[in-house]
């Protein structure tokens, strides 16, 4: 199980070589397990059963969260509850599938052991007519795999460049003042994803989902697709650095509290690291990181969802 599970051959090996940079539809090869392993039965199941963990739910409606003593009882999910919302319009979203869902974390697995690009899942339950998390861009790839109903999907072109984690993301300035520019403007495309249907989502591509026009409900799947930068690389390296003696030496207080001082000591710093990564085994350390890009635990660190009813609600 891999991106083959979604994408043909040839399509695959286009995106190994050129990570796409366009909006786009797609649908699974024939013959994939994809449509009898994820599809709406099992989502819905989660819900009617209330067997999903309680603090992956978000239950959205027109950008306002409900709090979580709206659908849960003793701390556990309630599907009385999850379905009195769902019957009055509300967006139930279904976060990090893949820690919690076996069929999903396999797909995930293997895409991330294939690409070293960090993977996770979502999934969204939407009401005929409704809508939950309104226009935004997300600072990955995503692969929207739609299982039952439609869904519209107004995307725009990007309005920042290479919006990466906390840099350009979208509900947070200079982002958010993008965005509110770009609501104004016609969208670039507009899909109306049908059960069976992929769409190719980029990174930075503002997009306004909903189900307004719709007579059923909307359900799916987004598989999310971390992708490595030099960012991330330089990070990695940072930290490794930490076996360097020199720069794990501490600054006394008053080298810290005096700008020239301090900024000797940056200067010092930076000399350090610089001589670390020159002498550094590059080889050793990449075998270490394509070990870490394949398996380490991802998990949505962002949530487009604004402050909850009767509480704020993190961004992270």
């Amino acid at each position: 199980m891999s991106l083959s599970m979604l994408f043909d051959e040839g399509t695959v090996s286009e995106m190994m070589d050129a990570w796409p940079a366009k909006p786009a539809l797609h649908t699974p090869p024939d013959g994939s397990r994809l449509p009898g392993v994820v599809n709406v039965d099992l989502i819905n199941g989660y819900l009617d059963t209330g067997t999903a963990p309680a603090e992956q739910l978000v239950v959205i409606k027109d950008g306002a969260a409900l709090h979580s003593r709206a659908y849960t009882t003793d701390g556990y999910l309630d599907p009385g509850k999850v379905a009195k919302w769902r019957g009055r319009g509300y967006t139930i979203q279904l976060r990090n599938l893949h820690r919690w869902c076996p069929e999903v974390h396999a797909i995930c697995a293997a895409m991330q052991n294939e690409t070293g690009y960090g993977t996770y899942a979502t999934g969204f339950v939407t009401p005929a007519g409704g809508q939950g998390l309104h226009h935004h861009w997300d600072q990955n790839m995503g692969f929207v795999y739609q299982l039952a109903g439609r869904k519209t999907w107004q995307i725009w072109e990007p309005g920042v460049e290479e919006p990466h984690r906390e840099q350009f993301a979208s509900n947070t300035p200079p982002g958010s003042d993008v965005l509110d520019r770009m609501k104004s403007m016609r969208p670039d495309f507009e899909f109306d994803l049908g059960p069976g249907q992929i769409l190719v989502l980029p990174r930075g591509w503002m997009h306004n989902p909903h189900a307004r026009s719709q007579t059923e409900e909307s359900v799916h799947v987004t598989f999310v697709a971390r992708e490595r930068t030099g960012y991330w690389i330089a990070g990695n390296l940072a930290e490794a650095a930490l076996t360097s003696t020199p720069l794990r030496r501490v600054i006394s207080p008053a080298s810290v509290v005096s700008p020239a001082a301090f900024a000797e000591q940056v200067a010092e710093a930076r000399d350090l690291l610089t001589d670390w990564l020159t002498g550094a085994d590059t080889e050793a350390l990449a075998a270490e990181l394509l070990q870490a890009a394949r398996t380490e635990p991802n998990v949505d660190y962002v949530s487009h969802a604004p402050s909850q009813i009767g509480q704020h609600q993190s961004t992270r």
